[in-house]
């Protein structure tokens, strides 16, 4: 019904003298909500009327994701069946507050420093059948977004160790950056975003990824960034994880007529790592981080023969 049919029903109600329409349920609010929410956090939405269970606690019409994900999620939420296993964080949803509330339990801690949402179908409906409007009393999808802070736990400390700007043909299979972690604390490397100095001195960026728990790399331990071409060539201990970052050659092709100068960047945009920042050398396969605990600076790095630094 349009807005000015609604009004003109509700005006011949209150002419015959009759009482105005209960208004639709809504959705009430919704938490965490803000930056820096801790990990281990749940989630929760609150509603104005009982709801209906159906969709909301099986995970079909309220999901719990990243926000990388969140048009993906929308639109699975949105679709006739409902979103699907794995779309959303695996969470336990239970019903309270008399029916007016869903809380999320996520069944393993979110990861750190990463901007989540609440997606809330607009197929979702109350207790007695009634569709559930947005706060602002509009039948859409409600997203509630959030971003988490910190892990607990002792933090990580990334370095890049080697950039390696130079391979056998094809380049694009061959290229990499090894990310040493000199921290105590495990340092997950999904989310977070690499980036290299072009010729104009602009940044060029690409987000690191990997199947979720596989970008993880220990304390003490080494990671290294591809391009989605990458053929795994170099003989990479399993215990090493290799993410990706560009859709082919890593970061778009790296440079091998000129410095390297890349930068490592968390998921907040805080640059947590750099090479070459102050100058490096032109080498012609790589370049390395002579002591992975030193400086960024010219007398700490050297050239290499490109070899990773775990083999």
């Amino acid at each position: 019904m349009s807005p000015r049919r609604a009004a003109l029903a509700l005006a011949a109600l209150a002419a015959c003298g009759l009482p105005d329409p209960e208004p639709l349920p809504r959705v009430v609010g919704a938490s965490p909500a803000g930056t820096g929410v801790p990990t281990d956090a749940e989630a929760a939405i609150w509603f104005s009327a009982p709801v209906d269970p159906a969709g909301l606690l099986d995970g079909r019409r309220l999901v719990l994701v990243e926000a990388a994900r969140l048009r993906e999620a929308e639109a699975a939420v949105e679709s006739e069946e409902g979103a699907a296993a794995g779309v959303g964080i695996a969470v336990r949803a239970t019903l309270e507050a008399g029916g007016t509330r869903v809380r999320l339990a996520p069944e393993a801690p979110l990861r750190g420093w990463t901007p989540h949402a609440l997606v809330l179908s607009s197929r979702a409906h109350a207790a007695d059948g009634q569709p559930i409007l947005d706060p602002e009393g509009r039948r859409r999808t409600f997203v509630a977004r959030f971003e988490t802070g910190a892990p607990p736990g002792p933090p990580p400390e990334p370095a890049i160790t080697e950039v390696r700007v130079r391979a056998a043909t094809p380049e694009a299979g061959g290229e990499y950056v090894e990310i040493a972690n000199l921290g105590a604390g495990a340092l997950d490397l999904v989310g977070w975003r690499l980036s290299k100095r072009t010729l104009s001195g602009a940044l060029s960026s690409c987000e690191i990824s990997a199947p979720r728990g596989e970008g993880t790399v220990a304390p003490g331990g080494l990671g290294l960034v591809a391009g989605g071409a990458w053929d795994g060539r170099y003989a990479v201990p399993a215990v090493v994880p290799v993410l990706a970052c560009g859709a082919t050659a890593l970061l778009g092709g790296l440079a091998d007529d000129r410095a390297a100068d890349v930068l490592l960047s968390d998921p907040a945009g805080a640059v947590r790592a750099t090479l070459g920042e102050r100058g490096a050398p032109l080498c012609a396969v790589a370049v390395e981080r002579l002591d992975p605990a030193g400086p960024d600076e010219q007398w700490n790095l050297g050239c290499t023969d490109g070899s990773p630094g775990f083999q």
